[in-house]
């Protein structure tokens, strides 16, 4: 049984909350510039919709037709994306219980 206990420096609460700080900042700074770039497409989208709306339609065609929607290929994209994500987690976190311990590793 183990009874030794691990002490946390004042400095490691700091260093974790100025790390969540920064990746607050970046998780913001993300979010503003998807915003902006959502509002952008959405007005080239919009302009593009009002120069075209007196083109004639063009012919259906069925090969177009049989490719994935946008939505199914983002979702597989993502899902994937997710797989890839926890593997390396789990990955990482076996990785790091084979290393010796820090009680080990200072002697």
């Amino acid at each position: 049984m183990d009874t030794t206990t691990t002490t946390k420096k004042p400095t490691d609460k700091k260093i974790n909350t100025e790390s969540a700080k920064a990746q607050d900042q970046v998780l913001d700074a993300i979010k503003r510039s998807q915003d902006a770039t959502l509002q952008i497409v959405q007005a080239w989208s919009d302009s593009v919709a009002k120069l075209t709306s007196n083109f004639p339609e063009l012919p259906k065609m069925p090969v177009v037709d049989a490719l994935p929607k946008p939505d199914e290929v983002t979702d597989q994209f993502f899902h994937f994306a997710q797989q890839v994500m926890t593997t390396q987690q789990e990955f990482v976190k076996k990785l790091i219980e084979a290393l010796p311990s820090q009680d080990v590793a200072s002697k």
